[in-house]
């Protein structure tokens, strides 16, 4: 089957995800082209030859923190080009391929050409459990006032797919209205994560991922716990100060890095957090200000005790979280679906590809 994989560039978990997908759809002898924006495309480039580079979704960020007007106005302004640019990969390089599905990662453009080519959509991400799920009280307590907003949005993006495949670290119950085309599946982590479970053990180090540049809060936080080892990834600097040694990004020796670790200090998004878990590590996430999903995120794994939210990165935060740590109080995955996500995506879209294949013979 001919698979247009669309990959929003917004976050490298969708990236990492993608190429997962990308490889076991590859060996079983699909024929799959990749479109993707932003960091996305330049991460699948290294994996995959004739990845189509489009025009995305950008955020903007400010002291940490998302900055919705900015947002909105980089987006509207960058429509026009965006649109005209897309529309051309599209007849140049899609429409002619022939594409028999679609496959979406919160990718409008996929979604669009999919739903314009009358061709089935199937949509693979992380973000649709914030509007396809009933989320309980004590969950929604500590969500900003900009969740429904978002939520609405979510739904918005990539409407009447087939199917809507949600991989999650937690698994609230789906909507009535949604059961019929939606599952549930556990983190689909990346090979490297998987092969290094095997080796993970509890160092003395704790690796500090930062998604949001910038937060000049960062350091003396930590500092202040000189008993403690942290590295830390994300700061855009390198070298080591003090106890604090900072890191650019490689992923092999972010991923030894991380398995070595004693625990894991995040902001809310969802890969870093699922792959600590994955690996049994303790986690702190600090969601990026007014970022719905990471506040969800946060929440969940402070619900499930598998981890502890904070509002804001500082020392008193840092600090309360290694003291639980030491003591034991935060246990250990007890979901089987935590470690079995990667294989029962790969079984999912397998069926759903065929149910969806026999549907089109018919």
């Amino acid at each position: 089957m001919r698979i247009l994989y669309g990959v929003t560039g917004e976050g490298l978990g969708h990236a990492m995800r993608a190429r997962a997908l990308v490889e076991h759809l590859t060996a079983r002898g699909h024929d799959v082209r990749v479109a993707a924006s932003g960091r996305a495309a330049r991460v699948l480039d290294g994996h995959f030859a004739g990845v189509l580079h489009i025009d995305g979704l950008c955020l903007r960020y400010d002291r940490g923190g998302l900055h919705r007007r900015r947002t909105v106005m980089a987006n509207l302004r960058a429509a026009p080009h965006a649109l005209a640019r897309n529309v051309e990969v599209a007849l140049r390089d899609v429409a002619v391929w022939g594409p028999e599905a679609v496959i979406t990662d919160f990718d409008s453009f996929a979604h669009g050409v999919g739903r314009v080519l009358g061709l089935p959509v199937l949509s693979f991400d992380h973000q649709h459990v914030l509007d396809r799920f009933r989320h309980p009280p004590d969950v929604r307590a500590l969500l900003s006032p900009g969740f429904r907003s978002t939520r609405a949005f979510v739904r918005a993006k990539t409407p009447g797919c087939a199917h809507y495949l949600v991989t999650s670290f937690f698994f609230p119950e789906v909507r009535a209205s949604c059961r019929a085309a939606t599952t549930v599946v556990g983190p689909v982590v990346r090979p490297a994560i998987a092969a290094a479970a095997s080796a993970a053990r509890d160092g003395d180090h704790v690796l500090v991922y930062q998604t949001a540049r910038g937060d000049a809060r960062l350091l003396p936080a930590l500092r202040a716990h000189p008993r403690a080892r942290f590295v830390v990834y994300g700061s855009g600097r390198e070298g080591k100060v003090g106890n604090v040694t900072l890191r650019a990004f490689d992923e092999a020796r972010f991923v030894e890095d991380l398995a070595t670790s004693r625990a894991v200090v995040s902001n809310g998004g969802f890969t870093t957090l699922a792959e600590a878990l994955y690996l049994g590590k303790a986690a702190l996430s600090v969601p990026i200000a007014r970022q719905s999903e990471q506040e969800l995120n946060a929440a969940y794994l402070e619900r499930l005790g598998l981890g502890v939210r904070a509002p804001r990165l500082d020392a008193a935060a840092i600090g309360a979280f290694l003291a639980r740590q030491e003591r034991g109080d935060l246990r250990a995955p007890r979901d089987a679906r935590l470690l079995t996500g990667r294989a029962d995506a790969f079984a999912a879209v397998d069926r759903l590809l065929g149910r969806l294949g026999h549907r089109e013979a018919a």
